[in-house]
Parts: structure tokens; sequence; C-alpha cells
């Protein structure tokens, strides 16, 4: 049922300018403008509006349309350097899981509810994941293997490469202590490090679903570990956090690429951008190291 107090019309671009013009939203190239508009959508951009208004619909005084844009722009490479950071660690997790429980419980033990640390229903839910998120793959060598073997169910290392991040962070909860080993490399207590792949999977979500990054607070907390330094007194919300986090998975698995140079090349390559919004406290970079 549509409510009866919704009262907003379709505007063209046009109208869409004349409605931020009278904002106070200044504009150098409306041609220009009108571009981007239908390009990026009136609604995507409306996000970045808001830290550049001084009240409900009223633009700080001197703000222009390219301010906007330049948030916008940073906002999208800043996900896209979070989504190949996130990927590199996935593809890093999924590497050990498949290593450990194929070595310790061979090539199906995963679907034996005994190898599991998890309650019953929970580990229903994680194999109904499984079954649905692997029958649908169109994967040649799904194919090839089920005309072989005549079966739909797949071997660990064919699973592990099918499954969701999401499906692979539940996986990876319920491991047993003797089938999960990342955490002592880590130096991480297992709860903590399970907690930061649910996290880290949310974000990647927010990343592909290209939604804003800057300046969110986000649904899911990171747990913070009492015994490094870098985690005291920092917002577990907010974006800073997620960098911490991978910055720190990357040094322990040593495969980072140069992930804090292309944090920090990005915040140079936008100095207007307000990090405090991202919950950078003033030591971050020593952090970082």
């Amino acid at each position: 049922m549509i409510s009866s107090t919704f009262t907003k019309t379709h505007l063209t671009y046009e109208q869409q300018i004349e409605l931020l013009e009278s904002r106070g939203l200044l504009f150098t190239d409306k041609i220009y403008a009108k571009t981007k508009l239908e390009h990026i959508s009136y609604y995507r951009l409306s996000a970045y509006f808001l830290p550049y208004q001084s009240e409900k619909d009223k633009f700080i005084e001197g703000t222009t349309f390219e301010d906007v844009l330049q948030l916008y722009y940073f906002d999208k490479e800043l996900r896209k350097l979070i989504f190949n950071a996130i990927e590199t660690i996935e593809v890093n997790v999924r590497a050990n899981v498949v290593y450990k429980l194929s070595k310790e419980t061979e090539a199906f033990g995963y679907m034996d509810e005994k190898n599991l640390n998890v309650k019953h229903d929970d580990y229903v839910y994680l194999m109904q994941s499984i079954q649905r998120e692997t029958h649908r793959s169109k994967e040649l060598f799904v194919k090839h293997f089920k005309k072989k073997y005549k079966s739909d169910v797949l071997p660990i290392w064919m699973v592990i490469e099918l499954i969701s991040f999401g499906t692979l962070s539940r996986l990876f909860t319920a491991l047993k202590p003797e089938h999960e080993t990342m955490t002592n490399k880590l130096d991480l207590p297992a709860e903590v490090f399970k907690n930061w792949l649910h996290t880290i999977n949310h974000i990647r979500n927010i990343c592909a679903h290209h939604s804003r990054l800057w300046n969110r607070q986000f649904v899911i907390k990171a747990k913070l570990p009492r015994k490094i330094g870098a985690f005291q007194d920092i917002k577990n919300d907010k974006t800073f956090v997620i960098i911490l986090i991978l910055n720190y998975l990357f040094y322990k698995l040593g495969n980072g690429d140069g992930f804090t140079d292309k944090i920090e090349i990005l915040l140079d390559k936008y100095p207007s951008i307000d990090i405090g919004h991202m919950g950078f406290p003033e030591d971050w970079k020593e952090r970082l190291l």
C-alpha cells in the first residue's frame, strides 16, 4: 500500500539542478552537472550532500557541485581499494580452510556434523547454504565432476571455491580448534578473528553493491583485540577500523602489496576529505605502522 502522504514527483535533470540551486549549491557548468546526474543519479549523490549542508536542504555557503563530486569519487576509489584488499584476505582464508579440512577430514568430511564444532541447527543451515550455492554453479569443473562421478556432492576443494564469503565465514566459525590454526598464525583469539571475518564480509557486500563507505556507521561492529596497541581507543564501527584490520592481517600473512601506501596516496589525492568522519584518529599513520 502506497502512503497517501508521499508527494514527491519525477524531476527532469534540469529541474534537479534548479532544486539544488534553490538550496544554495553552486554550479560552474550545468551541462557537465547534467551529464553527471545522468550517469550517477540524484538519489545516489544525495548521500554526499549531507556533509556540505548547514541544515536540512540548505548547503553551506560556497559549496559547489564539484565539491560533492570529489567526495563521491573519493568514496568510489576507497571502495575499490578496500574491496581488492578483502579479496586477497578472502583467497587466503579459503586456501587455509581447504588445506586443513582436506588433510584432517578428507574430501567429504566437511559434511559430517561430528567434524564441526557447531549447534545442530547451525550445522543444518550451513549445509543448506553450501548445497544451494554449489548446486547453482555453472562452472565447467562442477559439470565434469557430476558427469564423471554421478554425484551432486562435491569435495571440499571444489566447495571452497564456490561458496560465498558469508558461507565461508560461517564454515570457518564452525571449525573445530584442531582444524582451525589460522588464528595462531595471526596471534589473535579465535572469537576475534571469526568476528573479523563476519565484519569483513559485511564491508565486502557494501563495496560490491557500490554503497557509501565514507562516513558510514557499520551495523556489524568489529571486536578489538585488547592486547594489540594499535586497536586501543578507536571506534569499532567506522571505516578506519576496517583499514586497520586489513593492514594487521596483511602484516601477519605477509601479502599486503603496499596496502598502507595506497591508503596514503588516496588521502593525499583528496586532501579536502574530512577523514575524521571515517573514524581516523590523529595518530592513524603510527597505528598503521
